[in-house]
């Protein structure tokens, strides 16, 4: 009765302190008496941990009211004035809690200060469960840590003398018998002892320790990892180590997981035939070892840190550019490029190169993953001359059977013209209409035959139709035929050889007009699309039969009376040197649709 009425009349002329902490036990705020009943400012408590002012005795019971939210008793504890004293308060608290992401629980603490008579009755009480014995223990304190979900143990020295029934539970003990008595090595694994040791020595001179991982093993034998943190409290009147553990084997096991998973992907990359690096700011940051072979440097540090244009040949340095700047800017996810790097004077190496985004400590970089296609490249070459080969036998019986017909006119009409040259001035014009036919004949043979050195440029493909446009005008006009143009950009660059996409464009709109003898529209649409340019030639006239619609772009396939079929193989050739495609659509007596896709410049 007298603790009791001791009690109820000390606190109710108590003073009252209150205080928000964060959930990680940092004052948020607290009320302005802080300066009279602590000797602090606010300014100087809001944003310290609380349990800088705390006595090392009252931590552990502290937190485990916070973090176990009960609220059937008031808790007590010692708070450290700047006066250099401890005095006792006495806390009830309550949550704040919010639905909002992100957003951290807030803890409202209501201290009371308790004043002489109380702290003194709270005082008897400390010692008592200092001096107490074992059936003394049994307490609130002994209750609260008993209840608690994490592993505790009270040991002396490292022997237990106290556990808690998620301890118990822990190591897979059938009573708290089969621990009490033991010593912690018993359990922990040997590599430990020296370190654990050293962290008892410290306990007790005072210092404070951190969180320490250990590697434990239950009574059955089985490895568990835990998470150990410590500190000094007192137990039948002695010195004694308060420890808490914390059950990580699961998030061990995970890492370990992660970690062969890391392991596996870096074989993986190590052991890659294709070149796999990191480009930051230009720079090779990382590169595997096929990438250290591809470019001929010695060891890694010859390649980490250099600019990627260094090797990089300049026609490709500005479509590197634009590559590298859709992945950073997120407008494209992959990218796929053909590029040729001078290795040295002797030595191009030609290379088809993915790239993907990724990060290169917090900034945004740019993985590559590089094919080294010189050797296809050579292959495609020894077949593009063997095709040529092989095609050479049909462009021989075709040049014959072209050339034959004119030159069998040709020796008629000379013939003919033989008595009397000036009665047959007429067959003049013909001779020389079917000599001007030998003559284009020949010519596109020599631009198909003949490799065409290609040099790109930036181009106005708007400028560069109109050009074709101009130049066709008067063949439009003499078959009744009007070419009509509609942009959606009034400018639209790409990087191209000028001379070699007129010739496409002269092509398909010479195809236009003598598809039309009655007359006609040519339509030429162009828009853009991404990153690419689409260029559409739509004209009115008898159509494509689907039997030649097939074989398009063969040699000497032609539906023209005086046509060979070089012009459409010539202009698909183009568009290919220019990683473009084309493709045509046809409907007989409706008229045929050409669609040329180009990469913009």
């Amino acid at each position: 009765m007298e603790r009791g009425l001791v009690r109820q009349e000390e606190v109710s002329q108590s003073l009252e302190l209150y205080a928000v902490v964060s959930s990680n036990g940092r004052f948020q705020y607290i009320s302005s008496n802080s300066l009279e009943l602590l000797g602090y400012s606010s300014s100087e408590l809001i944003g310290k941990y609380m349990k800088e002012f705390l006595h090392i005795e009252d931590l552990f019971l502290v937190e485990s009211y916070f973090y176990n939210e009960h609220h059937l008793h008031p808790c007590s504890f010692r708070f450290f004035t700047k006066s250099g004293k401890y005095v006792w308060f006495e806390a009830d608290l309550d949550f704040i809690r919010s639905k909002v992401k992100g957003v951290q629980q807030e803890i409202i603490l209501k201290m009371r200060l308790l004043t002489k008579a109380a702290t003194r009755l709270t005082d008897r009480k400390q010692n008592s469960l200092t001096k107490s014995n074992d059936k003394e223990f049994v307490s609130q304190d002994r209750i609260l840590l008993e209840d608690l979900p994490t592993p505790v143990f009270i040991s002396k020295k490292g022997k237990l003398c106290f556990v808690n029934q998620a301890f118990q539970d822990l190591l897979g003990a059938h009573s708290k018998e089969q621990l009490i008595g033991k010593h912690t090595f018993d359990f922990t694994d040997k590599g430990y002892h020296d370190v654990i040791k050293n962290r008892e020595y410290r306990l007790y001179k005072g210092e404070k320790i951190g969180i320490i991982e250990e590697t434990w093993h239950t009574l059955d034998g089985r490895e568990i990892n835990l998470e150990i943190m410590a500190s000094l409290t007192k137990f039948k009147g002695d010195s004694a180590e308060l420890v808490v553990m914390n059950d990580i084997s699961s998030r061990r096991n995970f890492q370990k997981i992660l970690q062969k998973s890391r392991e596996r992907y870096q074989r993986l990359i190590d052991n890659s035939i294709d070149t796999i690096a990191v480009i930051h700011k230009d720079k090779w940051v990382f590169m595997n070892e096929s990438g250290v072979k591809l470019f001929k440097a010695e060891d890694y540090p010859d390649m980490l840190g250099r600019n990627i244009y260094e090797y990089l040949h300049p026609g490709d340095h500005q479509t590197m550019r634009n590559s590298l700047k859709h992945i950073l800017d997120g407008t494209s996810d992959v990218q796929l490029t053909k590029q040729s790097w001078l290795i040295s004077k002797e030595t191009t190496i030609y290379t088809e190169m993915v790239c993907i985004p990724t990060t290169y400590y917090g900034e945004k970089a740019v993985q590559v993953i590089l094919r080294d296609i010189s050797y296809r490249k050579k292959t495609e070459e020894l077949m593009i001359r063997s095709e040529k080969l092989s095609i050479a036998g049909q462009l021989a019986a075709g040049i014959a059977h072209e050339i034959r017909n004119p030159l069998t006119s040709i020796k008629g009409f000379l013939q003919i013209m033989q008595p009397d040259i000036s009665n047959h001035s007429q067959y003049f014009h013909i001779i020389f209409s079917e000599l001007n036919r030998i003559e284009m004949i020949l010519s596109e043979l020599l631009m198909l035959a003949k490799p065409q050195e290609t040099k790109f440029t930036k181009t106005d493909l708007v400028i560069l139709l109109n050009d074709v446009a101009i130049l066709l005008e008067t063949q439009g006009n003499m078959n009744n035929v009007s070419i009509l143009q509609e942009h959606s950009f009034p400018e639209l660059q790409i990087n191209c050889d000028e001379n070699q996409l007129k010739q496409v464009f002269i092509n398909l709109f010479k195809n236009a007009i003598d598809a039309m003898p009655k007359g006609g529209k040519v339509k030429v649409l162009t828009e853009k699309i991404n990153h690419s340019v689409k260029i559409i030639v739509k004209d009115e006239g008898e159509g494509i039969p689907p039997e030649f619609l097939e074989r398009i772009g063969e040699p000497f396939l032609t539906t023209k009376e005086k046509g060979n079929g070089l012009g459409l193989m010539i202009t698909y050739k183009i568009i290919e040197n220019h990683n473009g495609n084309m493709y045509v659509e046809s409907e007989v007596g409706k008229g045929s649709i050409f669609t040329i896709i180009l990469p913009c410049g």
